[in-house]
């Protein structure tokens, strides 16, 4: 193989590489990294379910950065597609394991909450829990070898379902939109 063959195969990788990242098509239209959420809603459509979360605040000032968690959900042929955007900026484009077909009404139970996977699919399944609590966390600067790696903050949620008087509640825990731990609460 010849360098210039070697360079062009190594940019093409590259491009393609980078332009996953932040890039969702809908039909034939494309959106990318830095797209507004009004560009990603004119080509996709409405998402099916918006998140949205303060990342950072300042004492006195408030909420000076934020991050809304699109949902894409193409019924149970395609995959969920989870578009992130903070501060009003496409940032990522992630695929959230294949749709499924929402029920009208959501009826849950703790065999629900189990067989969930992302937080959209709670929502669509089981509807809002009776409480949340969220944190951002810092993964611990010594896990990251000093290469130029920039940290990025983890997204921890915890969910509380309250079931009829003869369940326990559940508290879901999330990591970064995914279900990682799911615990039964006794009422207090």
């Amino acid at each position: 193989m010849t360098t210039a063959l070697r360079t062009l195969t190594l940019i093409a990788l590259l491009a393609v590489t980078q332009a996953g990242h932040g890039t969702l098509r809908c039909g034939s239209s494309l959106v990318s990294d830095g797209a507004w959420p009004y560009e990603v809603e004119e080509s996709c459509g409405a998402p099916d379910y918006i998140a949205a979360y303060p990342t950072a605040t300042l004492p006195g000032l408030g909420v000076i950065q934020t991050e809304e968690h699109w949902y894409y959900n193409p019924g149970p042929q395609r995959f969920i597609r989870r578009v992130i955007f903070r501060n009003g900026k496409l940032v990522r484009v992630d695929d959230q394991g294949y749709g499924f077909h929402v029920p009208e009404s959501p009826s849950c139970d703790p065999g629900t909450l189990r067989h969930a996977r992302t937080e959209y699919e709670l929502i669509a399944r089981c509807g809002e829990p009776a409480s949340k609590r969220l944190e951002w966390q810092t993964p611990a600067t010594n896990s990251y070898p000093q290469h130029g790696y920039a940290l990025q903050p983890v997204l921890i949620q915890q969910w509380l379902y309250d079931f009829a008087s003869n369940q326990f509640r559940q508290v879901v825990t999330l990591r970064n939109g995914r279900v990682v731990d799911i615990e039964s609460r006794p009422d207090s």
